[in-house]
């Protein structure tokens, strides 16, 4: 049995997923494997992936007979594996050679583990952000603020996850998931460097005007935030304006233990993006971006 399972979800990533494939075997460690849901896509994806398993057992193939999206793609695949560990890649990204050095050493004192994304768009050059790390005491405050956590550098304890329906249809479904398992007390952190290369294009969900609003329309992230800021707060959240919430977790963070914590998430208060789930109608504003 592998120790760890990396799921990669694809949708027509004819010409991407060779790029990722290659760049996670290079980085995999020898007790793991990568599992591939072709996500009953149109183009050459499946004979892309079938040219990997056709030379290595560590890849495998899972034929989606109809398009099901990529949250419930990652359940069927996490259902489907039974490693210790479970670690997530994107179809369109980069996978970093240093990626799953010593993991099971930065996971002792977490459940799940995200570190920072370096940023690429086609022909240019590599953004790379800040050194910014959290540690578990610190993330469910933050992530009242905004998700700081890339969804495709996780690698989390298989246990700590929650089996077949581990992710809710919708949009932000990975952000939904963080706040539920955050408040349900899982223990969250991010480290300094990032792990794997982002592929910025004009694609993407997170791309489409229409994207913000309908991460606001999402009931089940709702639900989630709420449960997850009433537990941070300690009062009903529910009913607070951006600034209130605001000011209150300000105050909060002058009591967290760790100043590079409160340094980071001070960060993510200025930041343009915070506070996702609020309709940018309340006039406030923001001197710089997280990363």
């Amino acid at each position: 049995m592998p120790r760890l399972t990396v799921v990669m979800p694809a949708w027509n990533a004819e010409s991407t997923i060779s790029t990722a494939l290659r760049s996670t075997l290079v980085a995999l460690p020898r007790d793991a494997e990568i599992l591939v849901y072709d996500d009953a896509s149109t183009d050459g994806t499946r004979r892309a992936v079938e040219r990997f398993t056709g030379r290595t057992s560590r890849v495998s193939l899972i034929d989606g007979q109809r398009n099901i999206g990529a949250g419930e793609a990652r359940n069927e695949l996490i259902a489907r594996s039974d490693s210790e560990f479970v670690a997530a890649m994107d179809a369109d990204d980069v996978c970093l050679p240093h990626r799953f050095v010593a993991y099971r050493r930065q996971m002792s004192k977490s459940d799940l583990l995200f570190a920072p994304i370096a940023r690429f768009e086609h022909r240019s050059r590599v953004h790379v952000p800040r050194p910014a790390a959290l540690s578990p005491a610190a993330m469910p405050v933050a992530l009242i603020v905004l998700n700081p956590v890339p969804q495709s550098t996780m690698v989390a304890r298989r246990d700590a996850l929650e089996g077949s329906a581990t992710y809710r249809h919708g949009h932000a479904e990975d952000y939904e998931l963080w706040l539920r398992l955050a408040a349900g007390g899982a223990r969250i952190s991010l480290t300094s460097f990032p792990t794997v290369a982002y592929r910025n294009h004009p694609g993407q969900s997170t791309s489409k005007p229409s994207y913000q609003q309908e991460v606001r329309d999402n009931g089940f992230l709702i639900d989630s935030y709420s449960v997850l800021a009433t537990t941070v707060l300690g009062v009903d959240a529910r009913g607070m304006s951006t600034e209130e919430l605001r000011a209150r977790l300000e105050r909060i963070v002058d009591h967290v233990e760790s100043s590079r914590d409160r340094k980071h998430i001070r960060r993510l208060l200025r930041s343009r993006w915070s506070f996702p789930l609020r309709a940018p109608s309340d006039g406030s504003s923001h001197e710089s971006d997280e990363q």
